[in-house]
């Protein structure tokens, strides 16, 4: 934003920033001096945020990975957002299921450190080392099960948003039941991906 803008359009804002100028011009040593002294010092990231990203909070204690459809969502470092390159075949969303789910969790529980209140971090190292499974788009059974993870997640997307608009209690547990089935079915799907036997299943759901 240009000063003329700011000042036709945040006339309060731009009082502000007129009162702290100083201090503003002086970051980094006197970086900022000049006619953008009120500017965003490392502007050169702004422009990865403004595309479709999956993103997390830094700290949780369950997985709490969203979609940002917009590719206007801004934050802070205690969030995370994962960006994809141009080369990944798959969906966004088959990662935000495989992220969300039960499997993913226990790794991040059995791997990461724990915090107090039993949070854990989701920050980038501690992600890494788990084994994303890439979709062999010639396997006919795979391709199946990706494209229902990917379907499943659009309506726990959609389930999600028309939660958070409801207040009668009798529509709300109508629709947590919807999201509940979902997300099983999402693990089914995720250890069917992965291999995992029914004695592992076990394991992971704790049983």
């Amino acid at each position: 934003m240009d000063q003329k803008f700011i000042k036709k359009t945040f006339p309060l804002g731009w009082s502000y920033l007129l009162k702290n100028k100083k201090e503003l011009e002086n970051r980094e040593k006197g970086k900022m001096k000049g006619d953008n002294f009120y500017a965003y010092i490392y502007p050169k990231n702004l422009s990865e945020f403004e595309v479709q990203k999956i993103c997390t909070p830094d700290i949780a204690n369950s997985p709490e990975f969203t979609f940002d459809i917009s590719s206007k969502l801004y934050h802070t470092t205690t969030v995370y957002s994962f960006v994809f390159i141009h080369t990944i075949q798959e969906n966004q969303k088959y990662f935000l299921g495989i992220l969300n789910s039960k499997l993913f969790w226990y790794f991040v529980k059995n791997t990461g450190n724990v915090l107090r209140g039993n949070f854990f971090r989701f920050k980038t190292e501690y992600l890494k080392p788990f084994p994303i499974k890439l979709i062999n788009f010639h396997n006919t059974n795979e391709e199946i099960v990706y494209k229902e993870i990917i379907s499943l997640v659009d309506q726990l997307l959609q389930l999600h948003q028309e939660k958070s608009t409801i207040k009668l209690q009798s529509s709300l547990a109508q629709i947590q039941g919807k999201i509940d089935y979902c997300e099983r079915r999402v693990d089914e799907l995720v250890y069917e991906l992965y291999g995992l036997t029914e004695e592992e299943r076990k394991v992971v759901e704790g049983v």
